[in-house]
This record gives structure tokens, C-alpha cells and sequence, in this order.
């Protein structure tokens, strides 16, 4: 019998602790995180807007400036996604998991 492993991270709700600690055990995503997976989301949705925008267009002028703009996107999502590991990394090591790195600015 196989086991089903879980792959959400685990909720620990202490009703007795009265301590509002920084490091709320609900909390996975600091705010950094969370508006550049926002800005990310919005630029996967344009993104699916302009890809079934360019299978429903016959011309080449409209075809070449949805293009344009996908890899416009691209560029930018690869950006986010970059800045999303360096806010990762800060996070990480401001709750003292990981040792501090010279590559990354905490302030």
C-alpha cells in the first residue's frame, strides 16, 4: 500500500499561545513575494488574452504586434521571476533559515 504524501505545508494553529509572534505559522509568502506573484499572475492572463487573440488573427500587422508584446511579457514574467527568488533568499535568511549572503540586499 502506497501512502499519499501531502504536498501543502503543514497549518499549526496553538489556541493557548497568546504570542503575536513576526513568524505567524499561517504566513508562507512575505508581501514582497505575494505582489510579484500578483504582477506575474496578471502578466500570465494577458499573456493567455494575447495568445488566443493571435490563433484568431489573419493579419500580419496585428500577428507581428501580439508577438512583439508576448515576448515583451516574457522578458518581464523572467525579471519577477528573478526577483521573486532574491525576495525568497531575503526572506529566508531574516527568519534565520538560511546563513547571511553577501548577493543579497536585506535593506
Amino acid at each position: 500500500m502506497s501512502e499519499k504524501v501531502s504536498t501543502h505545508l503543514p497549518i499549526f494553529d496553538d489556541p493557548t499561545d497568546d504570542d503575536e509572534s513576526s513568524c505567524s505559522p499561517k504566513v508562507y509568502v512575505s508581501n514582497e513575494e505575494k505582489m510579484l506573484l500578483d504582477t506575474m499572475r496578471q502578466l500570465r492572463d494577458r499573456a493567455v488574452e494575447l495568445r488566443s487573440r493571435l490563433k484568431e488573427t489573419d493579419s500580419d500587422d496585428e500577428r507581428s504586434r501580439i508577438e512583439d508584446e508576448l515576448a515583451e511579457l516574457r522578458a518581464q514574467r523572467s525579471d519577477l521571476a528573478i526577483r521573486r527568488e532574491q525576495a525568497y533568499k531575503r526572506k529566508m535568511i531574516m527568519l534565520g533559515h538560511l546563513p547571511p549572503d553577501e548577493e543579497v540586499r536585506l535593506f
